[in-house]
């Protein structure tokens, strides 16, 4: 071999030993934020509460655990994985007894000084623990491990606890300061800093999937924070006397920061500065997108990209729609477009409409008109407010009643409700009378589909649910009333009221259960459903059979039930089952316990911004 083809072999070599060195380097980065959290689509286990004592029943009503304990967790209840705990001893903030059992009453993951469930109150599907992993205690201290008894890390922390919006990553302490690590084990924030809070960034496709991070250090100039994104990498050092996320901005690919040195405010765009930190304060305006700046006492307006709009020269500086309302040092005032420049209409607010031919405006006598681009007055009939819910409908109000009208100023929707909304994602708005608590629901061509008195509202995935003591119906997001059998097609029986009574009929129609009850539910996923008689509840299972005669004083509508167990609450608000005859609470929490059954003084540090 000549010594021209070793050189060519050699560099070869390197450069593949450069790749792999490079590819290892992306996916170890990469395993920092791509991780499988657990998904629960059915909840098979739940707790029981009778005499104030806890256990556990399955989805059939059958009893898995004795209610003999303190507090039981159930970290996924999917799995039969029951952490049981009693005894608390107050002088070391622990539970004497602490097992963990499966669903045929055996002690499993032992060996450990205690397993804990790790709460979490911003999950998606409601369940308020991690689904995924428990923590575990050993010499004194913390570590992760799954459901099947592995341990993900060795017990090197502190304390664990959840990251607040960002399931599948914890919050881990050593020695005073703290880290981000994954469900994996995987380190995605170095344990050095004192302070650990996320930026409460949401986008309603991805959720709180690109949250980041804001980190603090504490040293002789005080408190100095940083910024590290949702991947783990740190866009700026701990030299910032306060950081915050302007979370308005609804970009998944660029963080926007609003950052203060020594006193001054500043805007960044990911690393690069957009605004220099030269102003007393800074607010982003989500409706103009663009800044309002202070400096020297004095207001002005900036655009997105850090150009100057209008000079930091006004006292005092509001937004009106697209109407800026200034005011001088000399106490005079103005009325400014979006560039600065004086407008001189009579009116301090204007917002366009969304047919883009005519605005919402008013003057200093708080009168809402609609004028068309020529300014000519389109509507003015001494509305307080005026509200563009498109296809030329506004929602008007007048001496605290709302209605709605169309753009000739015709009412079509009666002025008489306390409130009218749009119901999001649907094509519905909302309308209630607040002293009959009544509901009305409204379509997009503004018909009042259904009203309903003393009314409460569920609004599901692909449903809409409005009930009251004697009624339910159910319509779709446009508004068309649906049957319950066409929501619940896997029911043998389906609630019918007839001659102001209600039983239960098969799919064809033919009567199963009387109908001689006030009110019922309809079968739940479980296959059980409430009977009302004489204000008191019962229970009935799939086939129409009772299963507990109506004895239960339950508040709710609609309760829900399992077997001939009722669903309540903890007045915290933490679910269980029953079968106590009062709906009030047995007793009241004795203060040792947290929402989640665990000890008071376990205090979580990282808080949402």
């Amino acid at each position: 071999m000549n010594k021209k083809k070793l050189i060519i072999i050699i560099l070869i070599v390197v450069l593949l030993a450069v790749i792999t060195t490079l590819l290892v380097l992306h996916f170890n980065k990469k395993e920092k934020y791509v991780y499988d959290v657990e998904t629960v689509s059915y909840i098979k286990y739940n707790t029981i509460r009778i005499d104030n004592r806890y256990g556990v029943i399955d989805d059939k009503g059958n009893i898995i655990i004795e209610p003999n304990y303190d507090i039981i967790q159930i970290p996924n209840p999917s799995k039969a994985v029951f952490i049981c705990m009693s005894d608390y001893n107050t002088d070391i903030n622990e539970y004497q007894t602490n097992k963990v059992l499966n669903d045929k009453k055996e002690q499993i993951l032992t060996g450990y000084e205690s397993i804990q469930a790790i709460p979490t109150e911003t999950t998606e599907d409601g369940i308020p623990f991690e689904k995924t992993v428990l923590k575990y205690k050993k010499d004194g201290k913390y570590g992760l491990m799954n459901f099947d008894g592995k341990e993900i890390t060795e017990p090197l922390y502190d304390d664990i606890s959840a990251v607040t919006y960002k399931e599948g990553m914890f919050l881990v302490e050593q020695n005073d300061k703290f880290g981000i690590i994954n469900l994996n084990g995987v380190d995605v924030i170095d344990i050095e800093y004192d302070m650990i809070t996320v930026d409460n960034y949401y986008n309603v496709d991805t959720k709180y999937q690109k949250t980041g991070f804001i980190v603090c250090k504490i040293g002789d100039n005080g408190y100095r924070y940083g910024y590290i994104n949702y991947k783990g990498d740190k866009l700026l050092d701990t030299e910032y006397t306060e950081i915050s996320r302007i979370t308005e901005i609804n970009d998944d690919n660029n963080v926007y920061l609003i950052a203060y040195k020594d006193g001054q405010a500043g805007v960044l765009k990911n690393k690069r500065t957009i605004i220099d930190y030269k102003y007393e304060s800074i607010i982003y305006n989500v409706n103009n997108d663009a800044f309002i700046v202070q400096r020297n006492d004095k207001k002005g307006v900036l655009n997105k990209n850090g150009d100057t709009r209008i000079e930091p020269q006004y006292t005092k500086l509001i937004w009106n729609g697209k109407y800026i309302n200034v005011e001088q040092e000399d106490g005079v005032r103005k009325v400014l477009d979006e560039n600065g420049n004086e407008v001189k209409d009579g009116y301090i607010a204007r917002t366009p409409t969304s047919d883009g031919k005519h605005s919402i405006v008013y003057g200093d006598d708080d009168i809402y008109k609609i004028i068309d681009n020529n300014g000519n007055v389109v509507i003015d009939n001494g509305y307080s407010y005026i509200e563009d819910i498109g296809n030329n409908y506004f929602i008007v109000a007048t001496s605290q009643k709302n209605g709605i009208i169309d753009l000739s100023g015709k009412s079509v929707v009666d002025l008489k409700y306390s409130s009218i909304f749009k119901l999001d994602n649907t094509e519905l708005l909302q309308a209630n009378i607040t002293e009959t608590n009544t509901i009305s629901l409204i379509n997009k061509n503004m018909q009042v589909i259904v009203t309903m008195d003393q009314a409460g509202i569920d609004i599901t995935d692909n449903y809409i649910k409005l009930y009251s003591e004697s009624d339910i119906k159910y319509f779709d997001y446009a508004g068309n009333e649906l049957s319950a059998q066409e929501l619940f097609p896997n029911n043998n029986i389906y609630a019918k009221k007839i001659n102001g009574k209600w039983g239960f009929v098969d799919k064809a129609g033919n009567q199963v259960v009387d109908s001689k009850y006030d009110m019922v539910t309809e079968i739940n996923e479980y296959g059980f459903a409430g009977i009302r008689e004489n204000g008191k509840w019962g229970v009935i299972n799939s086939n129409g059979e009772i299963i507990q005669e109506p004895i239960y004083d339950i508040d709710s509508l609609t309760p829900q039930f399992i077997g001939k167990y009722y669903k309540s609450n903890e007045w915290y608000g933490n679910d269980y089952y029953t079968n106590t005859i009062s709906s009030e609470d047995e007793t009241e929490a004795d203060g040792t316990l947290n929402e989640n059954g665990l000890e008071e003084n376990s205090e979580q540090l990282l808080d949402v911004e």
